[in-house]
């Protein structure tokens, strides 16, 4: 019988062996859905490091940039500005050219420049870095145009929704990992059992690799939110996982007065959340 829930799981995980041979012996399914559940959560303080970084930045840093571009207009695929040309847009700080407006032809490429971008009477180039360049045909365009308060209506909307949207991918792709990660680690499990000389089953490896990697999400989570950089963090992540992994094991070998079936997990069904 389970004597402990999964609200107990990210306190007692940093110490409880009676939390691990709970899980390893009493608890069902591989853990999987606690994890997400723990990951959704975790998520969270990093998702509003990212808005305030991103507000500062929109807020503080990009307006000077937005009010040095003119307004733009591109009618039959032909670009055209009310300003004297070459027209340059300079970095506030340091003032280095960071893109150039020229549709007289007089600066066709971005050779011999420190430039990022060049807009021509047709073309948009681009530096994706030294060695390439990326250009895009606006011969196509039949009207469009560009202008200080597009680019702020834009930038509103990226603050409005690009958290919404980059939480559920962000939450994803950790969860992948994640279950990766344990998916190793619970076969790693299996070579501690041997050494205890314990007899789990894959599903209950995995459910005590998933309980001995949360204090390792906890712990950087709360450095990440701090940004507090821990050199070597992978490697001293992996070595706390592995020693919580056999400390997990452990727990779940064999005691005094057990039968051999009583140190054992058979394989299960049903879901642990």
């Amino acid at each position: 019988m389970k004597r402990f829930s999964i609200i107990h799981v990210p306190l007692l995980s940093f110490f409880s062996k009676a939390l691990y041979r709970d899980v390893g012996l009493n608890w069902k399914g591989v853990g999987f859905a606690y994890l997400l559940l723990l990951l959704a959560i975790c998520t969270v303080p990093r998702m509003f490091k990212f808005q305030r970084g991103l507000s500062r930045f929109i807020d503080q840093e990009v307006p000077p940039l937005v009010e040095q571009v003119p307004k733009i207009t591109i009618a039959k695929g032909q670009v055209s500005i009310d300003e004297p040309q070459p027209y340059y847009i300079k970095d506030p700080d340091s003032n280095d050219i960071l893109a150039i407006i020229d549709t007289t032809g007089e600066i066709q490429s971005l050779d011999d420049t420190e430039a990022f971008a060049l807009l021509t009477k047709t073309k948009l180039i681009h530096q994706q870095s030294k060695m390439e360049y990326r250009t895009y045909d606006l011969s196509q365009v039949q009207e469009f145009v560009l202008d200080k308060e597009r680019i702020t209506g834009w930038l509103d909307i990226i603050k409005k929704l690009l958290i919404p949207t980059l939480f559920p991918l962000m939450l994803l792709g950790s969860y992948i990992f994640r279950i990766i990660q344990a998916l190793i680690y619970a076969t790693i499990g299996l070579i501690f059992a041997v050494l205890c000389k314990t007899r789990l089953s894959y599903p209950a490896l995995l459910r005590l690799a998933v309980v001995a990697i949360t204090p390792c999400i906890i712990v950087r989570t709360v450095l990440e939110s701090a940004s507090v950089h821990l050199p070597m963090a992978g490697l001293w992540f992996f070595l706390a996982a592995m020693g919580y992994l056999f400390f997990g094991v452990k727990a779940n070998s064999q005691t005094k007065g057990q039968s051999p079936l009583q140190g054992s997990v058979l394989p299960e069904s049903g879901e642990w959340l």
